[in-house]
């Protein structure tokens, strides 16, 4: 897992200082399709309690300790 955000993190950074284009398309598609104004105020009481139980869920499975 560790090793598939550092490839992201190295990915993106190539993509912000070589390909501008790219990264304008990316931010205009998450801007109206993830981070509209409108689904934010209409949906933010189911989104906002199932991101918390996918974040706790996702520290607890980082942090189980194998025996």
């Amino acid at each position: 897992m560790r090793l598939f955000v550092a490839l992201l993190l190295i990915t993106m950074g190539c993509a912000y200082l070589f390909q501008k284009d790219t990264i304008l398309r990316l931010n205009a598609f998450m801007r109206e399709r993830v981070f509209h104004d409108s689904h934010v105020l209409l949906n933010r009481s189911r989104v906002g309690p199932a991101l918390i139980i996918a974040g706790l869920l996702l520290l607890t499975i980082a942090f189980e300790v194998h025996r």
